[in-house]
């Protein structure tokens, strides 16, 4: 009988399991794909103004970290260029959540101040400052009264057109609207403000409208609920600019100080401004009978 030393030794290699069942060479070549986890993921605790952020367009926006297992994309990098470079202050951004993986990385949970867009987006790789897919921004710009001339800076105002409109003309606002997360109107009707007689505080812009607003209070009443912030186009002057010889008198209702009855200008010769416009005389203070006679 022949004896086949190749046949034979085969055999004792695969019974002894070098040699690999047919079909299975080079099948764990490939290994399996391996993913980030998160290490830590808290509310942040800044102050809300400082966590208001815009995209940079470099990085998409997910439902979870981008790393992590089943991450699907909420926006795309073209979508959210085009809310970067919105005009409309509906898509300013707040972010509210941090998340750090085991990689280093740094995610950030954000949401369109519209509603439209919620999701985790990459934030660079520390938590001390915002960078990667987003960067802090200001969403108003204050500015000083000195914007504002001085004829304006010094007249009294009433709102235009009363009503209860959430169109920045119509009703005050707790802060510019859109320009901080869900802080809205500070009335939603001004009808019972009509004639109520305001002047301006504070003055800025909204950054991505470059639109004017301005912070009224009411002359009569510093507590008044309508005291806020409204657009410059949304105010009209409530009387002309009382000229520097001259005082105006306003006749109000008695059961209503914000309610001017008539008002009444009295103009002396040579008088300017910053003088007093009554006499004192035998402890108290009094006006001649030619101004009496002029009331």
């Amino acid at each position: 009988m022949r004896f086949d030393l190749k046949r034979s030794l085969f055999v004792s290699l695969a019974a002894l399991g070098f040699i690999a069942a047919a079909g299975t060479v080079n099948a764990q070549t490939a290994s399996a794909k391996t993913y980030a986890h998160v290490i830590s993921n808290e509310k942040m605790t800044t102050l809300p103004q400082n966590r208001n952020v815009n995209f940079t367009g470099s990085n998409a926006l997910y439902n979870k970290a981008g790393t992590l297992k089943g991450a699907k994309v909420v926006a795309s990098r073209t979508t959210l260029n085009k809310i970067k470079n919105s005009q409309s202050s509906t898509n300013n951004v707040r972010a509210y959540q941090v998340a750090v993986t085991n990689r280093g990385s740094v995610y950030y949970k954000v949401v369109t101040y519209d509603g439209a867009y919620r999701g985790w987006i990459y934030g660079g790789k520390s938590v001390a400052s915002i960078a990667g897919g987003v960067t802090q921004y200001t969403t108003f710009k204050n500015q000083g009264l000195s914007t504002l001339t001085a004829a304006q800076q010094s007249a009294t105002y009433k709102i235009a057109n009363p009503g209860t409109a959430n169109n920045g003309t119509t009703v005050t606002y707790k802060q510019p609207a859109w320009t901080q997360y869900k802080v809205g109107r500070a009335i939603t009707d001004s009808t019972p403000y009509a004639s109520s007689i305001f002047k301006i505080d504070q003055v800025g812009t909204r950054t991505r409208e470059n639109d004017q607003w301005v912070h009224i209070y009411d002359v009569n009443n510093a507590n008044s609920p309508a005291n806020g912030w409204i657009l410059m186009s949304g105010l009209t002057q409530a009387q002309a600019p009382v000229a520097d010889n001259a005082i105006q008198i306003n006749l109000v209702d008695p059961s209503n100080n914000s309610t001017i009855v008539k008002s009444v200008t009295i103009t002396r010769s040579g008088a300017t401004k910053g003088i007093n416009f009554g006499y004192y005389s035998n402890g108290g203070w009094t006006i001649s009978q030619s101004d009496l006679a002029s009331i």
